[in-house]
């Protein structure tokens, strides 16, 4: 592109670039420009921003003409700039974007003196429902097996309940309103059993998991929530289970589990799915470096940077690992081009 192209401000999906440095990215139209950035749709699916100094990699290009009217429309529906009432496609999110933006809010991670303080409590001059250590370390103690099991020989279900409830309304992991099935739940020797069972029994989770929510939903009679569902066994067991959040399921699942789906209600087979995608996570964080304490740790990482709040940080973010990338490669094509021009004619380069 010319710097009098680069100077005239090119509209939205009105013409077709590639990138001269990515080919493979294939043709792409501009989705719009503002703040000294201007993000492309491309043909591969993705959404990229590019920072003013780059604009240059972006060059027009040109195809048969039916082909180009073809391309303009596909990608301009895809952007939202023209064609339609489709809304623009999200960039799909990876493992190195949503691990830099927790880094700019917490650069020591999970070691992290702030982290400690505000998400593990660690030192707090008072416990906070935040703090997940406190919730951990009373859940465990309350409903343990041994707990339970003198619970239940002595057949005081009332207390069993009584200490669920402590227990969920001692945590912001579920709000108040979803508490409310535990909250107004009918003690029972079944309640009882299948609490116990889903913290401490054997054999495959998910029938132990679909029965506890059975049962909690008849004790309670209102509607189960996947975070009311799930906060007991994540605090009682929190190297094993995780606690769900449905609001960052569908940004999470982008790299750590493509193919999730999930439903409203809670389900033995697709809590199984998110606990693999949870693990899946809590292992890249190990990959890198940045091993988190437990899942309550996982789960807190994906809040944190899924939250609607963290996009500003996401973009910021995109924009500086493109640029690193820019600036790798024409540093890498620099080589190149110096080796070549120095090697003999027929001599091949290495």
């Amino acid at each position: 592109m010319s710097s009098t192209d680069e100077q005239s401000a090119p509209r939205p999906g009105d013409r077709l670039y590639q990138h001269s440095k990515r080919k493979q990215w294939g043709f792409a139209v501009l989705a719009w420009e503002r703040d000294g950035k201007r993000a492309y749709q491309f043909e591969d699916g993705e959404l990229r921003v590019f920072a003013e100094g780059f604009y240059k990699f972006l060059q027009e290009a040109s195809c048969p003409p039916e082909q180009e009217a073809k391309l303009l429309a596909k990608l301009g529906r895809r952007s939202g700039t023209k064609g339609g009432d489709a809304k623009a496609e999200e960039r799909q999110l990876t493992f190195r974007e949503q691990l830099e933006v927790f880094l700019v809010e917490y650069p020591a991670a999970f070691g992290d003196a702030t982290w400690k303080d505000e998400h593990r409590g660690e030192g707090a001059p008072r416990r906070l429902k935040r703090h997940r250590d406190a919730a951990a370390t009373e859940a465990q103690e309350l409903l343990s097996a041994e707990a339970l099991d003198e619970l239940i020989a002595a057949g005081d279900h009332g207390e069993v309940v009584r200490r669920m409830t402590e227990i969920v309304h001692g945590t912001d992991l579920v709000t108040r309103a979803q508490a409310e099935p535990v909250a107004s739940a009918a003690p029972s020797p079944e309640l009882s059993a299948g609490l116990r069972d889903v913290l401490h029994g054997s054999g495959d989770y998910e029938p132990r998991f679909d029965e506890y929510c059975r049962l909690l939903l008849e004790a309670g009679r209102k509607q189960l929530s996947w975070p009311i569902a799930t906060v007991i066994p994540a605090l009682v067991r929190p190297h094993a289970h995780v606690a769900v959040r449905p609001t960052v399921l569908a940004k999470q699942s982008q790299w750590a589990s493509p193919r999730l789906r999930y439903s409203s209600k809670p389900e033995g087979k697709v809590y199984a799915r998110i606990l693999t995608m949870a693990i899946t996570v809590r292992d890249a964080l190990i990959g890198a470096g940045r091993a988190p304490k437990d899942l309550l740790d996982v789960y807190d990482f994906m809040v944190v940077t899924l939250r609607p709040a963290a996009n500003r940080l996401l973009d910021e973010v995109r924009i500086r690992l493109d640029a690193e990338a820019e600036a790798e490669d024409a540093s890498t094509d620099g080589t190149a081009d110096e080796a070549e021009a120095g090697a003999p004619p027929d001599e091949p380069l290495h």
